[in-house]
């Protein structure tokens, strides 16, 4: 608790090192009843930054983007101080957030300019699509990648001319407060770019204020209760929820990239990735082969808080109480563990080891809920078509992959995937490809980040008709008092239409 100058106590929130359990930096909370005066500042704020044309807009968020390519050092201290992730892991997400954000600078003008309507059959009125800011975005991020996740959304809604209010996850204010405090030194106007810190209250409370769309990164469980806040309003969200995203290995792959990969986006952030790997199927073929390079790969990375190959420390003690559970549930219902499966505490964090497993099956929650560890369950799959039956056998519907060295059938299968992303051939890439959507089904949430469609979702999509010279509803006697009956209609039907076979 800290006293402001009016005497009045007000909570703060102290993150500490996964690491070391040292205090990384203190913050203040903004408190559910000071959250509307924040949209309020932000809307003052939209009133600026959304009358300017885009080329204006255009020089800041080049500044910004630029800004944060030079202080990439001064990030990452901080993410590794709130997170204790891998340094190296820490600037691959820097990366991938320079990617959205220089793809936006150099594109929102394109992606949001007026579309054109066809006109026929009635020629005499032209129409358009025009994406204006819709205005206030309230973006509520977590933990797992907290520079990135909150960026995007950010970036993209203030490119199409929203003020943001961003509200951190609790676990990582720091990394979230710097998004605000760069846009500001690289000019950003004041106000555009809002950081409020707190807990679910302060969340909830966004949610429900007068902001115009809320983005939402995190779990499904939450995704679900703002959802259901913001349906009161009919107030747009945007959801990237939970995943349990599956790898699926057929005969004609290349085995030891696929088992690498599998390792990789099994493991990589601890496993606390949403589209990491969750679920791997071989089919029956190269099962074994798949599993004599799996096993090198894991045996290749370790725990630890240091090296090029360390896997870093769970977030917190809960989590790693989950993936606890789901491996006790799965080895009760018949599964093996040949690597890994054990917690290490040490003075430097809790961490949990690379874990392989063998055996598993649909009954097992391992298999059905988002573990969000470090653990490689692995399936196999009579055939091609027993693999599409279960990957889609499940809630969630977020990334996978497919693996073949038939470009032509990886195509085919990754189009059968009850998904809302799929690699073919790699895995995760999609987070570095905002040219496209990226987004959820299912469980995994609503609606998209990246792309024309992602950017979007932080316009009014407005459509707008002109009569060319008369109101066409005059030309074709639409008007009062009525000059045109059913027979009139039915003659302009089939005049119209009545010559396409």
């Amino acid at each position: 608790m800290t006293t402001n100058p009016a005497g009045e106590r007000r909570r703060t929130i102290t993150p500490r090192s996964p690491l070391t359990g040292q205090p990384a930096g203190t913050v203040t909370v903004t408190e559910p009843e000071d959250v509307e005066a924040v949209v309020a500042r932000a809307r003052e704020a939209f009133d600026r930054w959304g009358s300017l044309t885009h080329s204006e807009r255009r020089r800041f968020l080049r500044a910004f983007t630029r800004h944060v390519l030079h202080s990439l050092d001064r990030i990452a201290d901080v993410i590794v101080a709130e997170t204790g992730r891998n340094r190296g892991d820490v600037m691959a997400e820097l990366v991938a957030a320079l990617t959205v954000m220089d793809y936006f600078t150099r594109h929102a003008g394109r992606l949001l300019r007026p579309k054109q309507g066809t006109s026929w059959p009635f020629v005499t009125t032209r129409g358009w699509t025009e994406y204006p800011p819709i205005g206030v975005a309230g973006v509520i991020s977590p933990w797992n990648y907290p520079f990135f996740l909150p960026m995007v959304a950010t970036f993209q809604a203030v490119a199409a001319g929203c003020a943001v209010v961003v509200k951190p996850s609790e676990l990582t204010p720091l990394t979230g407060a710097l998004i605000g405090d760069l846009a500001v030194e690289a000019g950003v106007s004041d106000g555009v770019i809002q950081v409020m810190h707190g807990f679910g209250d302060t969340g909830a409370a966004l949610v429900t204020s007068s902001a115009d769309v809320i983005s939402f990164t995190g779990s499904t469980e939450v995704g679900k209760l703002i959802q259901a806040e913001a349906a009161k309003t009919l107030k747009p969200v945007i959801l990237e929820l939970g995943g349990k995203d599956a790898i699926v290995v057929l005969e004609d792959a290349n085995i030891v990239h696929a088992a690498r990969a599998a390792v990789t986006f099994g493991v990589f952030n601890a496993g606390q990735t949403c589209a990491g790997v969750e679920r791997v199927y071989v089919v029956a073929p190269v099962y074994d082969e798949f599993m004599v390079e799996i096993r090198k790969a894991i045996a290749l990375t370790d725990a630890g808080s240091g090296g090029r190959g360390d896997v870093g420390p769970m977030a917190n003690p809960a989590q790693v109480e989950v993936v606890e559970a789901h491996l006790a549930d799965a080895v009760a219902k018949g599964a093996r563990i040949i690597h890994g499966g054990v917690r290490r505490e040490t003075d430097h964090g809790i961490f949990f080891e690379p874990t392989l497993v063998v055996d598993v099956d649909h009954s097992m929650s391992l298999m059905r809920d988002e573990t969000f560890g470090p653990v490689v369950p692995v399936m196999k799959a009579a055939d091609e078509e027993e693999a599409i039956r279960l990957v889609n056998d499940c809630r969630y519907g977020l990334h996978g992959s497919v693996w073949t060295g038939d470009s032509r059938r990886g195509r085919q299968f990754a189009s059968r995937m009850a998904t809302g992303t799929v690699a073919i051939n790699d895995h995760l890439i999609n987070f570095f490809f905002p040219s496209i959507p990226f987004g959820g089904i299912r469980e995994s949430g609503t609606g998209t980040q990246f792309g024309a469609e992602g950017i979007r979702r932080y316009c009014i999509q407005r459509s707008i008709t002109a009569a060319r010279f008369l109101p066409t509803t005059k030309l074709i006697r639409g008007w009062l008092p009525r000059r045109a009956g059913p027979r009139y209609w039915k003659l302009v039907a089939r005049a119209i239409f009545g010559w396409r076979r």
